[in-house]
């Protein structure tokens, strides 16, 4: 009898990505995989290590699983991801009760790894990064029906001095087109409605491989699979949006107009620091344009509060470019140390209690924005991917304007039964802070 396998995934959406191949990996072997960790003979935890908070998350869940194991209620633990990669040695010695390492590029050999683990063998394979990055394995999907991400790339080249992920990831490599065209074919044939596009930077897509290839191009080829009737577009590099990018969101009707454009900063001279190439005129002149170019445009972004060097006047310079842009939805973190980076040789300058106080600041204001703008959507009738049911005639979902599991829900009434993961169309009727409700339309 084949082990039972647990998983708990932890970090960003390209992360669980990696966690859905293992899956499908281990499926196909014939592992039984179950929900509840108390119940499962391995565990694998798919771990992030991008900021500390999200290291100590890691750490805590290892160290949970690694109690369960003591108990005798887990007989073997296995850690993957991020953490792995940067610090298999630290974990080896820390954490005794894992039985296997397995970096980011050696996580499609995961049923290598659990069959060597049962027979009693320790391992580590944490090996170099690929020079190249094809999806390797099937996919058991942990999303709700409708929608998935779709990974186009692996790794960064951008080198932003806080970011640690080019020494965890290694440099961009993109995904062969074939290949993801393959698979949103795949895709679209199970029912998959709407693809959230991901990568470190998606608008990076192709310049590593052919001459022409862009995510131009690659968004062109996806709007005509059938079935696809929504491709969102996250982890836009502001340097690295192209006029021939805009065109073809403008131009494609599956292409929707949602862009997630992290900034980072406002502020001059904290944009130098960080690295980033582009300016807050830059900033204002691309939004502009974008906007005029793309009616109905919702904008995302993620800003770092607390970086070395980032003073009150600074800070205000970002909370003014805020308020000013008005971007609908918009996420923030403070700047943690991470070693091996450029920020980690300055001094951490600006003290927790104030990181805090500006990121309370900060999303406070945010918050006002959305409010405001999710009012001024009532009355509209949008199409609206239904994605889950609350009880008789009350459903949730999102429309183009909400990407999954950061942007708000739309709450939908609807007097007909109504499946998980079709299309309605629903008019807006009212909204509360960050959700709005919608009452579905014949």
């Amino acid at each position: 009898m084949k082990a039972r396998v647990g998983f708990i995934s932890l970090g960003c959406p390209k992360n669980r990505v990696d966690t859905e191949v293992m899956l499908g990996l281990l499926k196909r072997e014939g592992y039984l995989v179950v929900n509840k960790m108390d119940q499962a003979d391995i565990v694998i935890v798919n771990t992030c290590g991008f900021v500390t908070p999200a290291k100590e998350e890691a750490i805590n869940t290892l160290l949970e699983v690694a109690l369960l194991k003591d108990k005798g209620n887990v007989k073997k633990i296995i850690a993957t991801g991020c953490l792995v990669q940067r610090y298999a040695r630290e974990l080896q010695e820390e954490i005794p009760e894992i039985d296997a390492l397995v970096g980011v590029s050696d996580f499609v050999r995961i049923a290598e790894v659990v069959a060597r683990v049962q027979t009693g063998e320790r391992c580590c394979l944490v090996g170099e990064l690929s020079n190249r990055f094809r999806e390797s394995g099937p996919r058991v999907l942990s999303t709700p029906p409708g929608w998935v991400y779709l990974k186009i790339a692996e790794g960064c080249d951008n080198r932003c001095s806080y970011c640690a992920i080019p020494l965890i990831r290694g440099p961009f490599r993109s995904r062969p087109l074939s290949d993801i065209l393959e698979e949103a074919q795949k895709l679209a044939g199970l029912g998959i409605k709407e693809l959230v596009l991901v990568a470190q930077d998606t608008t990076m897509y192709g310049q590593d491989l052919e001459k022409n290839l862009s995510l131009a191009l690659l968004l062109q080829n996806l709007s005509r699979i059938e079935g696809i009737e929504w491709i969102r577009v996250m982890y836009a590099h502001p340097l690295h949006v192209t006029p021939e990018m805009v065109e073809v969101i403008g131009r494609e009707p599956g292409v929707i107009p949602y862009l997630d454009l992290p900034i980072q900063h406002a502020d001059d001279s904290v944009l130098k620091r960080m690295g980033r190439g582009y300016s807050r005129s830059y900033l204002v002149s691309l939004i502009e344009d974008l906007r005029r170019r793309l009616p109905g445009l919702v904008l995302r972004t993620t800003v770092m509060v607390g970086f070395p060097g980032e003073s009150e006047s600074s800070f205000e310079n970002l909370c003014s470019f805020v308020k000013e842009t008005g971007f609908d939805w918009l996420g923030a973190f403070m700047y943690s140390e991470e070693e091996g980076t450029a920020a980690a040789r300055w001094e951490d300058d600006v003290l927790e209690e104030e990181k805090q106080r500006r990121w309370r600041e900060i999303m406070r204001m945010q918050s006002a924005i959305t409010s405001e703008l999710n009012r001024r959507r009532t009355g509209k009738v949008e199409q609206i991917l239904v994605e889950g049911c609350t009880g008789p005639g009350v459903y949730w979902g999102r429309g183009y304007y909400q990407a999954p599991e950061v942007d708000g829900i739309t709450i939908l009434k609807s007097a007909k039964p109504l499946q998980v993961g079709q299309m309605v169309n629903a008019r807006l009727v009212d909204s509360k802070g960050y959700d709005v409700t919608a009452e579905v339309v014949e």
